[in-house]
C-alpha cells in the first residue's frame, strides 16, 4: 500500500529528482512516536486515575481501595488502549510519510517536500537563507542521523534525517550559495 502512493503534480519538481533520505529515517521516526504515545499514555494514565478515584470516592463515599481498584481497571484499560490504536494506526503512515521528504539543490533555489496528509513544497531562495545549522538528538545520535535546518526571514525549514556526511556536504553547499547570492544591501 505504501508503495502505491505517489506526489501529485503539484508537490512535484518537474526534470529534477528529490533527494531521498536513509531507510533507518523510519525506525528513528518510529521511535519517537513510540515515545510521543507512551508519554500520553503515562500522562493520560495519571489523569485517569486522579478522575476516577475522586468521582469513585465522591460517589460511594467509601473509603475501600480493594473496591475501587475492580472498578478502576475497565477504565484504565480503555484510556491505555486509545494511544496504543493510535500508534497502530501511526505505524505504516511513518513509512508512506517518508516517502513524500525529499530535498532538491537547484541553480537559484532549494526545493523542499514533506507531508503525507498535509503537504508541503517549499522553494527557498539561496539569497534569502541567513543561517543553516545541524543537529541531532539522542536518537538520531544512535542512527547516525543529523537535522539540516535552513532559517530566512520568513521562518526556518529542515532537512531532517540525513547522514552525516551529506549533512556536512548540504551545510557547506547551502552555505556557499548564500554566500554568492546575497543581495546588496
Amino acid at each position: 500500500m505504501v508503495h502505491d502512493i505517489q506526489p501529485e503534480p503539484p508537490f512535484t519538481l518537474s526534470g529534477a529528482e528529490l533527494t531521498r533520505h536513509p531507510e533507518r529515517t523510519v525506525r528513528v521516526s518510529r521511535i519517537a512516536t513510540a515515545l510521543g504515545v507512551l508519554g500520553v499514555t503515562a500522562l493520560l494514565g495519571a489523569l485517569g486515575f486522579m478522575v476516577t478515584s475522586t468521582v469513585y470516592l465522591t460517589v460511594t463515599k467509601s473509603r475501600d481501595w480493594h473496591d475501587m481498584l475492580d472498578w478502576w481497571d475497565a477504565g484504565m484499560a480503555l484510556i491505555a488502549v486509545l494511544p496504543a490504536a493510535f500508534y497502530a494506526w501511526r505505524w505504516n503512515r511513518i513509512k508512506a510519510a517518508w516517502t513524500f521528504r525529499g530535498y532538491h539543490l537547484g541553480a537559484e533555489e532549494l526545493y523542499l517536500r514533506t507531508g503525507l496528509l498535509h503537504r508541503s513544497f517549499t522553494v527557498l531562495a539561496y539569497a534569502r537563507i541567513q543561517e543553516v545549522n545541524v543537529s541531532s538528538g539522542p536518537i538520531q545520535r544512535r542512527y547516525r542521523l543529523v537535522t539540516v535546518t535552513i532559517s530566512s526571514a520568513a521562518g526556518s525549514d529542515a532537512v531532517e534525517n540525513v547522514d552525516p556526511q551529506t549533512a556536512r556536504d548540504l551545510r557547506d553547499r547551502l552555505t556557499e550559495l548564500a554566500r554568492e547570492r546575497r543581495l546588496p544591501v
